[in-house]
């Protein structure tokens, strides 16, 4: 008997991993193999992937013993649907440099603690690739999704098509399994021929459309902006005229044009401070909120996401859980204090007001319509004075830096990351941000002369913070940074 060829799937619900396996289960046992197929389920589509597990060997007249699970450095080919998964399979030892050869797309996935991280919580995806080139002994890494979308089909098929190449089962029987499966025939065999004679690299997609002229009431302002920082500018103002109005932009412009010319600004810092202050000037108020929803661009992705054909019906229901202090914030400051204190006086304050707004319908889209047209309040409104505090708090603190430790500048700079979103998110990644502001940043630069540590202070200040919102690992960084400065 031969020695049996062992095969591991890795995937997310609903990627089609255990049609996948059963494609390559069939073809192995149509093409004289003994072929076993087994799976370990995951919890959600998110929060655990599903295994799959081939094995499969040709009888020499004895009946084969194959194993039911995978044992690690014993498994021949990895093929994953996702890059995150892949190393997944990695972390629990199933590749080997001596044995396994990968097959795995570059597309992500973003896991739930990814998106709800305060800052970037992606997974590098060049660290990811690293791992699996120093994993594996053989690898087929490229934008696999991108080969299905030029086919018309599901990726796993393009999956199969490229397993072909390198499992000992003749193609006609990997086509033979996917007629006797009868879903999308025509289909998935587009995407397995597409996978099978692949030679990279994957289709490009369209080159994204070259900058256009900035607008022209504030053309001379950006062109007097570095260089290397106006694509950044051009896309702020953009931004600030969409979330606001020309005013909005030009305060934009004129908070930059303070630090243009500034003794330690190089374009680098320069970048990252217009990058931030345009999201800043442009937070996730009610409003805004309300303005994102109903754009156009919206209802295409979620058409894309949803796999709409033309002509499809598809309906949109946004779950909102605003509470008191969110939907307050956008009257009069005076106004919205008082009402806030009444809240606050009669135990309201943790409220929450859940709805469900179809914005497909006429009266869900015409709720939302009339809300986001109420930004001209925006101005006056208690959150905006909230953030023109925090901005002006913010910039100050940078240009303090800049005379004393331009390094620290750049990381009370990147500090801004903390405040963003609304609800919750906001409030806590605001309450860090002032705790870092006013227990590392301000002692620091009234001492004469800064620690020479000032700059790494900062930064392992904003990283407890990220990774920490309810902030008692930033606790303990301010402790630790105290006795250090004590000692």
């Amino acid at each position: 008997m031969t020695a049996p060829v062992r095969v591991l799937v890795a995937a997310l619900g609903g990627e089609g991993g255990g049609v996948l396996a059963s494609w390559i289960a069939d073809a192995a046992v149509a093409d004289g193999f003994a072929a076993q197929r087994t799976s370990v389920p995951g919890v959600a589509q998110r929060t655990g992937g599903t295994t799959y597990y081939i094995e499969m060997a040709k009888p020499d007249g004895r009946r084969p013993v194959l194993a039911l699970a995978p044992a690690p450095g014993e498994v021949d080919l990895v093929i994953s649907s996702e890059l995150l998964e892949t190393a997944r399979v990695i972390q629990g030892g199933f590749v080997t440099p001596d044995r396994t050869f990968v097959i795995s797309p570059v597309h992500r996935v973003y896991t739930v603690h990814e998106k709800i991280a305060m800052g970037d919580g992606r997974a590098d995806p060049a660290a990811l690739a690293r791992a699996i080139e120093a994993c594996a002994k053989g690898r087929d890494i490229a934008d696999f999704a991108r080969v299905a979308q030029a086919a018309g089909c599901q990726l796993n098929a393009v999956l199969l098509g490229l397993a072909a190449r390198r499992l000992p089962i003749s193609p006609d029987a990997f086509r033979a399994a996917i007629r006797d499966d009868g879903r999308a025939v025509e289909a998935n065999l587009r995407g397995f021929e597409a996978g099978l004679t692949f030679s990279g690299p994957a289709p490009e997609p369209e080159a994204p459309a070259a900058i256009v002229q900035p607008p022209a009431p504030f053309a001379n302002e950006i062109a007097a902006m570095p260089e290397a920082s106006r694509a950044i500018v051009v896309e702020g103002v953009r931004r600030l005229v969409d979330f606001q109005d020309e005013a909005c932009a030009r305060l934009y412009l004129d908070r930059l044009a303070s630090f243009r010319d500034r003794p330690g600004v190089d374009p680098e810092l320069f970048t990252d401070l217009a990058r931030h202050l345009a999201l800043r000037m442009s937070s996730e108020d009610t409003l805004r909120v309300a303005q994102l929803k109903l754009r156009e661009s919206r209802l295409a992705r979620v058409q894309a996401e949803a796999r709409a054909r033309p002509g499809d019906i598809v309906e949109i229901t946004e779950f909102l859980k605003p509470g008191p202090e969110e939907i307050l914030s956008i009257l009069p400051e005076k106004l919205a204090r008082a009402l806030l204190g009444f809240v606050a006086r009669r135990g309201w304050s943790g409220a929450a007001f859940p709805m469900k707004v179809r914005t497909t319908g006429a009266f869900g889209f015409l709720r939302l319509r009339a809300l986001a047209a109420l930004k001209f309040l925006r101005p006056r409104s208690l959150r905006a004075a909230e953030d023109r505090a925090w901005i002006d708090r913010w910039l100050s603190l940078v240009a303090r830096a800049l005379d004393k430790d331009p390094r620290a500048a750049r990381e009370i700079v990147e500090t801004a990351g903390l405040v963003k979103g609304y609800g919750e998110s906001w409030k806590n990644g605001h309450a860090s941000w002032a705790r870092i502001a006013t227990e590392v940043v301000e002692p620091m630069l009234a001492a004469p002369t800064p620690p020479v540590h000032f700059a790494d202070a900062v930064l392992q200040a904003r990283i407890a913070a990220l990774a920490d919102p309810e902030g008692k690992r930033l606790g303990e960084v301010i402790a630790s940074l105290r006795a250090l400065d004590a000692a």
